[in-house]
């Protein structure tokens, strides 16, 4: 496959500021999926979960022509219960409780050798999305062993941003991949400033190119050469916008991976993060959709 998106599965929850609820929403890799077969037929999804997986999202992946190369190794697939504040933060916590996310963590966890085998010589870009508890952040030098020629994306989690004391472990894996991404409330945390421009200087810092998501307002890449931004697309038109990070995060590596302008990338990112807003997932596929729209420019 030319793309592939690796993570921890789990079914969401979602509670939003005004009371509000979507139950059993997919988690982070998901939608990492979803924004890259928005743009791209060549994908291929690889996780862990249990066997109620299928019920829940396994026709989205059919319907896609998405490879699913879920792993079906625990008693169910991890819960979770995410809480939105009225500024946008959320915070989330396991349903199932500590002692079992732990369990599934470490029985279900992702092996380079796993991504190695959804990989061939096509493979052009690889999104993963993992805290540094998970042991696939400890193995990304042996993923980019395996898979060489792949350009490989982490989106690094937000509670590890926000630590302190995790600074010099992200610092030492950005080193390790090819390009990362986080957005403007985890690099505040991260940097200790919000002053973007100088957090742009500091991400620039990295050699690598970054996707740098900036919410409502859209979202900037961040590369050696130069900082390019993009405003967002379809706010007005916003359902849920839980997941449009992982999505146009995914949708970036495709620009990324395939040297495309900056502009075009970031444009591609918000577009697939906009049809993401839209509507509480699963969704059509993106040809019955709204891709459509304004989309010759990227093409």
């Amino acid at each position: 496959m030319e793309y592939v998106a690796a993570g921890y599965n789990m079914l969401t929850d979602v509670t939003f500021a005004d009371g509000t609820q979507i139950l059993n929403t997919p988690g982070g890799s998901w939608y990492a999926a979803s924004g890259l077969v928005f743009w791209r037929k060549s994908v291929a999804y690889v996780g862990t979960a249990g066997p109620d997986f299928d019920e829940y999202y396994g026709k989205w992946f059919s319907d896609n022509g998405i490879d699913c190369r879920v792993k079906k190794c625990l008693p169910q697939t991890l819960k979770y219960s995410l809480k939105y504040r009225p500024d946008g933060i959320w915070t989330e916590e396991c349903s199932q409780g500590e002692e079992y996310e732990k369990m599934a963590k470490d029985t279900g966890r992702i092996t380079p050798q796993m991504i190695a085998e959804a990989c061939g010589p096509e493979t052009k870009g690889i999104y993963i999305e993992a805290s540094l508890s998970a042991k696939i952040a400890d193995e990304f030098e042996e993923i980019k062993a395996l898979v060489p020629q792949a350009t490989l994306l982490w989106e690094i989690n937000g509670d590890d941003l926000r630590d302190p004391a995790c600074k010099e472990a992200i610092e030492a894996r950005i080193a390790q991949v090819d390009a990362f991404s986080l957005n403007y409330d985890e690099a505040c945390g991260f940097f200790g400033t919000a002053d973007r421009d100088e957090i742009c200087r500091r991400l620039q810092s990295y050699g690598k190119p970054c996707f740098f998501r900036l919410g409502e307002e859209g979202s900037a890449l961040v590369t050696p050469a130069g900082v390019t931004f993009a405003p967002a697309i379809g706010v007005e038109h916003s359902v849920d916008p839980t997941g449009c990070g992982n999505c146009s995060t995914a949708a970036s590596l495709v620009g990324i991976a395939e040297g495309l302008p900056p502009q075009q990338t970031l444009y591609m990112a918000n577009l697939a993060a906009s049809y993401c807003a839209r509507q509480p997932p699963p969704w059509p596929t993106p040809q019955e959709g709204s891709k459509h729209e304004n989309i010759s420019g990227c093409l």
